[in-house]
Parts: C-alpha cells; sequence; structure tokens
C-alpha cells in the first residue's frame, strides 16, 4: 500500500509539473512570442517606410542641385514668350542684332495682338463625314501617299485665346545679302521668339550725301511674336479679344517706328 501511495504522489507531482509547465509557456512565454513577431513585423514596415523616404530624400537633392538650372531655363522660356507685348524691350533686342550684322534699322512696324486660334484637325470626325457627304461622287484616293507628309499637330489645353496672342512685326534694315542673312540669324537665335513669315528686298533708295555701301539693298522682314499671359492674370474665355495697337518705342533715331492701325 506506501508503494501505491508512493508512486500516486510521483505521478501526481509530475502531472503537476507538467501543468506548471504547460499555464508558464502559455501565460508567460507565448505572450513574449506574440510580442516579438509583431515587433518584428512593425520593424519590417518602419524599415520600408525609411527606405521610402530615404529614396525621396535622394531625388530631392538631386532635384535642389539641378534647381539653378532649372531656373535658368525658366527664365529663358519666360524671356522668349513674356506676359506682355514689352515692345520697347524687343526693339533694343532689334537694335542689338542690327548693329552686330552691321545693318541699320530703318523702320519698324507692329500690328494689332490676335488672340490665338485652335487649329482643327485634319481627322476632325465631323470634318469628315461633311468632306464625304458632299463629294460622294470623287474618285477615291490612292494608297500610296504622293508628296511630303505634313507633321502631326501640338495641341496644348493650357494655351487658350484667353491667354496666347501674336503680334505681327515688320523691321527694314538696309545692307547686303550676307548682311541680311546675318541679322535674319539673330532674329531667330535672339531670345525672344522670333518666327520670320516673309523676306523681301528692294534696292536702296538713294539720297544725297547717301553713303550706303555698293550692293546695299532694303530687306524687309516680317514675323511674329508671342505673348502668353499667366493664368492668374489671363482674361475668361468669353472677355479674350484682339488688343489695341501697340506704339513701337525707342527705336533708332530717324527710324520709322509706328504701329499699324494708328
Amino acid at each position: 500500500m506506501t508503494v501505491d501511495r508512493n508512486r500516486i504522489k510521483m505521478i501526481v507531482a509530475a502531472l503537476s509539473a507538467v501543468a506548471v509547465l504547460a499555464l508558464g509557456f502559455l501565460l508567460g512565454v507565448q505572450p513574449q512570442l506574440a510580442s516579438a513577431s509583431a515587433a518584428a513585423e512593425q520593424r519590417a514596415t518602419v524599415d520600408a517606410q525609411n527606405d521610402g523616404l530615404r529614396s525621396t530624400l535622394t531625388q530631392l537633392v538631386t532635384e535642389n542641385e539641378q534647381l539653378s538650372t532649372l531656373s535658368a531655363d525658366r527664365d529663358a522660356r519666360r524671356a522668349s514668350v513674356p506676359d506682355s507685348a514689352d515692345m520697347p524691350e524687343l526693339i533694343r533686342q532689334l537694335d542689338e542684332m542690327a548693329e552686330a550684322a552691321g545693318v541699320p534699322v530703318t523702320s519698324f512696324t507692329t500690328a494689332d495682338a490676335v488672340s490665338y486660334e485652335m487649329p482643327v484637325a485634319a481627322s476632325d470626325p465631323a470634318v469628315s463625314e461633311g468632306e464625304e457627304s458632299s463629294d460622294s461622287s470623287a474618285e477615291p484616293t490612292p494608297a500610296e501617299a504622293t508628296g511630303p507628309v505634313a507633321p502631326a499637330q501640338y495641341t496644348d489645353p493650357a494655351v487658350t485665346a484667353a491667354n496666347f496672342s501674336t503680334i505681327a512685326v515688320t523691321v527694314d534694315v538696309e545692307g547686303s545679302y550676307a548682311q541680311a542673312l546675318d541679322f535674319v540669324d539673330r532674329l531667330q537665335k535672339g531670345s525672344r521668339l522670333f518666327l520670320v513669315t516673309t523676306i523681301t528686298s528692294a534696292e536702296a533708295a538713294e539720297s544725297e550725301g547717301d553713303t550706303a555701301a555698293p550692293g546695299a539693298q532694303t530687306w524687309t522682314v516680317g514675323g511674329l511674336v508671342f505673348v502668353l499671359q499667366d493664368g492668374d492674370d489671363a482674361p475668361a474665355a468669353d472677355d479674350a479679344t484682339t488688343t489695341a495697337p501697340t506704339q513701337a518705342e525707342g527705336a533708332d533715331e530717324g527710324a520709322d517706328a509706328t504701329a499699324a492701325g494708328d
């Protein structure tokens, strides 16, 4: 009987020890393991966020190093298409280019500013349907294209008749053929965007005491300059109208500096 009691006590003690170990694992070790797993997941998330922030910071540092270059490019683009006509500054630039090319400016004329008109795409469905209905008996177009193909038109919704306008400019200079080409080249490469549309020449008018070089001619260069107003300063689309003529000021002494339509 004594042996059986001792065995029972040993079995009870062993079971108690197992129960204590199980409770200790469930109440002590398991929560710690769960907490450690959650901490590891949070650390992985924070590491991923830190990597993203490091990448963003590197990009910002790179862009900051390029800030001066981007600012210079922005200023150059704004100067090429300013937010106002600024005719005196344009005349000053023309005088400098003419002097560098060795041709005096004899006349400078500007026309009224004209609001921008959005080009109509050739593939407009309405236009295509109208053409087909009005000319249904025409012969089919050959599959092979003949002649050069016009480049695709590019438009920007930010450029509208309310904020973009063109100003026709005519400049008369006097000089040789080579000097006129030099002046036109400088005109097209100047800081103000100038689209040359026409170039004509005529024999220079002779006058008393004329000291013009032999072979000198009068060259009339016509073109367009552009104005792009900022969004905050631009009028509403319904209010977009042709602006008043611009009085050209600051031309060389003796030059005919007037605005067409005055």
